[in-house]
């Protein structure tokens, strides 16, 4: 399949894996059901990333394997810093701040079960849903960010963890999933696990990324 050149640039890229957050978005807003939105974009929008970044990497003669590396790596990436995110979140939760309720949410919405629904497939949906949004993450850093290796891309990585931060204080976030806890200590607890959010991806970039180009050559 021949892919147009449009869909292996910047852009193109970083609005396909926004679309994660879109899901959310709408939701708060009225706009769509998390759950018919998941159906009908983000998951046509998440294999048609997949299908961009194998004929990135079929086709380098053409289009040289920069989308690829945006979308595998910064995915990777994403994931892991999404880890490093909830394992400094964890001893806050252990110690009763509610910080991880929203997951089994995001299941029950996805899989348009009811509010009292906590079974493991609700479960495993909600925290798939919270991974897939690590990985949109460091797919639109990546998409963004021109070279891996300058030593900035470190500071990039908490900017840019540090801007999905104050949008995500501009939605209803906290007041839609009813998180019990007040503003001052939701600010601090939020803000200082994206900082580790940025910290673990930009080491990704620099650790996985130096000397590789991220430009695509169309």
């Amino acid at each position: 399949m021949t892919f147009p050149k449009i869909l292996f640039t910047r852009p193109a890229v970083f609005l396909l894996a926004s679309l994660s957050f879109a899901c959310l978005l709408g939701e708060f807003y009225k706009l769509w059901s998390m759950r018919a939105f998941a159906c009908w974009a983000l998951l046509p929008a998440t294999l048609l990333l997949a299908a961009i970044a194998v004929a990135s990497q079929r086709r380098p003669d053409k289009y040289g394997s920069a989308a690829a590396l945006w979308i595998i790596e910064g995915a990777l990436g994403g994931v892991v810093a999404a880890c490093a995110y909830d394992l400094f979140r964890l001893p806050f939760v252990l110690n009763g701040f509610p910080l991880f309720k929203v997951f089994p949410m995001f299941g029950q919405m996805l899989l348009g079960a009811g509010p009292a629904d906590f079974s493991w497939p609700v479960q495993i949906v909600g925290w798939l849903y919270h991974f897939s949004n690590g990985a949109a993450l460091g797919i639109m850093f990546l998409a963004m960010l021109p070279r891996a290796q300058s030593r900035l891309a470190v500071i990039m990585a908490v900017l840019w963890a540090l801007c999905v931060e104050a949008i995500l204080l501009m939605t209803p976030y906290a007041t839609f999933f009813k998180i019990a806890m007040g503003f001052s200590t939701f600010l601090a607890l939020t803000l200082s696990a994206h900082i580790i959010f940025g910290l673990t991806l930009g080491w990704w970039c620099r650790r996985r990324l130096a000397g590789r180009e991220l430009r695509v050559a169309v």
